[in-house]
């Protein structure tokens, strides 16, 4: 049997050819995951400051857009832990202006991949055979690759972006069909902190009661659907 390389020696050997996709991939492959541990309870501790963001002003909104666009197009924050703390945080005013964040921050993320030299789609899908698999599936459907992509978690947000830019996909149908195929998992995963946000109402004034016990239910309820909806079909195809 072969033996599997890990990923850093991956990313290590991709270096020697093109250092930049080697940096590339190793921020999108660490810096979400640090950047949340860091981010997270910070956010959770400073709630009430947070809070204070007014989204029927347009410097509220201005701030917030312009947040999560550097937070999700930098890959400093998975999308769906950015719309999961801000459903919690701001409830449903702030789920549009979370859609108009991430679209902004694809373009972000698109302008970053296409300074990538241009052999480096190759070496990428190398080392991420299930994108492979779509992306072969899928290259003369542009649209229809972006939204599955886009819909599944199989491919994280950052590294799509830097895949389609090297595509060549172009940012009109990035945005357009990439908004789409991340709102239904956006919705659930919003609507999943709007839940735990009720939840920890309820516990800070009544302690679990009846209601307590409800919203509990619900939310893992909602997260066991997403984790159903998402994980299953990948399981089925590979």
């Amino acid at each position: 049997m072969e033996k599997k390389t890990g990923i850093f020696k991956d990313i290590k050997l991709i270096g020697k050819n093109n250092p930049a996709v080697a940096i590339a991939l190793l921020w999108v492959s660490i810096i979400p995951s640090i950047c949340s541990l860091i981010l997270v309870p910070l956010a959770v501790r400073n709630t009430s400051f947070l809070e204070q963001i007014d989204f029927s002003n347009a410097l509220g909104i201005l701030l917030y857009v312009f947040g999560g666009m550097l937070l999700m197009g930098l890959a400093l924050m998975p999308t769906t832990l950015f719309a999961g703390l801000s459903g919690f945080l701001f409830g449903w005013q702030a789920f549009l202006w979370v859609i108009v964040g991430y679209s902004l921050a694809t373009l972000l993320g698109y302008i970053w991949g296409k300074s990538l030299g241009k052999d480096s789609l190759d070496l990428i899908l190398e080392k991420y055979p299930k994108a492979k698999d779509l992306i072969r599936q899928k290259e003369n459907k542009v649209g229809e690759l972006i939204f599955f992509v886009r819909l599944s978690p199989v491919i994280p947000f950052a590294l799509s972006n830097l895949l389609f830019a090297l595509l060549k996909s172009g940012w009109k149908k990035l945005v357009f069909f990439g908004t789409f195929g991340m709102l239904p998992r956006t919705t659930l995963v919003f609507f999943s902190g709007t839940i735990a946000s009720d939840i920890y109402s309820a516990i800070q004034q009544d302690g679990i009661g009846g209601k307590g016990w409800v919203f509990i239910f619900l939310l893992a309820l909602s997260i066991w659907g997403i984790w159903s909806f998402f994980y299953n079909p990948i399981q089925k195809q590979s």
